[in-house]
């Protein structure tokens, strides 16, 4: 399924062989994409490249899913997509992690 994952890790190599992952679905991206124009970081991402986010960027990423959250709560799979990340970023900043975004 083509989209970006998304991993907790500290090197490249961790990050490989996360098995936690988030899957951010490319239907997603492209129905925020038309429809919001905030949400820059997360809507910005390279669906073909990795990026690796550090720790500035997780705690944007949680604010951004704070928003979705709030602003999708009766849109089921966007609603689920940021808790899951919400999730993974939090963990991230707790054990001094990355967060990678893995495209396809």
């Amino acid at each position: 399924m083509c989209g970006i994952d998304f991993v907790m890790g500290v090197t490249h190599k961790e990050a490989a062989k996360a098995e936690r992952c988030v899957h951010f679905d490319e239907r997603i991206h492209g129905f925020l994409l038309k429809k919001e124009n905030g949400f820059g970081l997360l809507l910005g991402l390279d669906p073909y490249r990795t990026t690796v986010l550090y720790s500035q960027d997780v705690l944007e990423l949680i604010d951004i899913c704070g928003d979705l959250s709030e602003q999708y709560s009766t849109h089921a799979e966007i609603s689920s997509f940021a808790h899951e990340l919400r999730g993974i970023c939090e963990e991230a900043v707790r054990q001094k992690k990355h967060i990678y975004a893995i495209g396809d």
